[in-house]
């Protein structure tokens, strides 16, 4: 934009032709900058320079200075694909970009989000600023449009790092207070983190990891009951423990606190299933499942469960299909189904400790 700034200044005292050299000057100057320092041609100040000789050529052949002025018109009609195809897709050209000029630069899943969220402010204050560019260069003294196509453009910027302030602001009170999870890829690597709330709203579907607990006991394998007010899959009988980890924990300790809070359980040795990727419509989960031979007493928390039993493997398998169990529970019992059964048979506690699968999450 500075050529464009420069050919406003400039054509207020000269004239035109003086205002249209001075900003071609700029703009070789630029682009001579860009490939002593980094060896290359910047690409946006060459199509930039592109716009100021064809538009600036054309208003000074036919002495008509309103397709040069259309030029910040176009310009912002430009940065609008830009910036509307960045914030209302899941193809961020922007913060490709980002990455692309600024070396080391990294943003997370939420950080992406939160960059989305600003973009689109940008993008309704742009159209706002694009349509009037137009009508000052239709309609408006020459005054008015030079103070409208340069500040203007500074003014929607600051705008936007105000509303957007603001924004954050509001939401970051109620974020402080709740539970933030980590975020992970499907290898289990933390690549950021993001309040719960955010998460779980069916919107973002940002993959985070939590832990399952099978429990086996002399009778069968141990199910909680899920309270009727539970916003997912009320009623239906659940694994024995499931739980999120949240920021700052690993694998082992968040396994650990689930099964003391859900069912009073302090287990020494666990055996380690797998992991696998649950999607539903809210939330899309990384599951590090592991199971416990468990022969005595469990004392389910009477806020977060409505009681539990064990089944035998047979009643499991006459009630899968029959909308008594979670899908969640489903897929994992059929997916684990021999491991638990001969954890079943032998009757007794596993030798493998709780542990993390390789570049687990912390």
């Amino acid at each position: 934009m500075l050529p464009l700034f420069l050919f406003v200044l400039v054509d207020l005292i000269w004239g035109t032709t003086a205002g249209l050299l001075s900003a071609l000057v700029l703009g070789f100057v630029q682009l001579l900058w860009y490939w002593v320092r980094e060896k290359r041609i910047d690409r946006f100040v060459l199509v930039d320079l592109g716009f100021l000789t064809l538009l600036g050529g054309l208003a000074l052949l036919f002495d008509n200075a309103l397709l040069f002025k259309l030029k910040p018109a176009f310009i912002g009609g430009a940065l609008l694909l830009v910036v509307g195809f960045s914030a209302f897709s899941n193809h961020n050209v922007i913060l490709l970009l980002s990455k692309r000029y600024f070396k080391g630069f990294v943003a997370g899943p939420f950080e992406s989000w939160m960059m989305q969220q600003m973009l689109k402010v940008f993008f309704w204050l742009l159209l706002l600023h694009t349509l009037t560019v137009l009508g000052a260069a239709l309609w408006m003294p020459h005054a008015w449009w030079a103070a409208i196509s340069g500040p203007g453009f500074y003014v929607i910027f600051v705008l936007m790092l105000g509303i957007s302030w603001l924004d954050r602001r509001g939401r970051q009170r109620k974020w402080n207070a709740e539970e933030w999870l980590p975020l992970v890829d499907e290898q289990g690597n933390v690549i950021g983190h993001a309040p719960r709330s955010l998460v779980h709203n069916g919107s973002v579907r940002w993959l985070h990891p939590v832990v399952h607990l099978q429990v086996i006991t002399p009778q069968g394998l141990w199910l909680q009951k899920r309270p009727l007010n539970k916003l997912v899959q009320p009623g239906k009988w659940d694994t024995a423990v499931g739980g999120h980890v949240s920021r700052g924990e690993d694998i082992q300790q968040a396994l650990l606190r689930e099964a003391s809070e859900e069912i009073g359980l302090n287990p020494v040795t666990i055996f380690n299933l797998g992991r696998y990727l649950w999607r539903s419509k809210l939330e899309n989960e990384l599951v590090f499942s592991f199971a416990v031979f468990y022969s005595g007493g469990l004392t389910p928390h009477q806020e977060e469960l409505d009681g539990g039993k064990a089944w035998t493997f047979q009643e499991l398998d006459d009630a899968v299909g029959k909308e008594l169990l979670t899908p969640n529970f489903e897929r994992e019992y059929a997916k684990y189904k021999k491991e638990l059964m001969a954890l079943f048979v032998k009757g007794e506690e596993p030798k493998a400790e709780v542990s993390s699968p390789k570049n687990g999450t912390h």
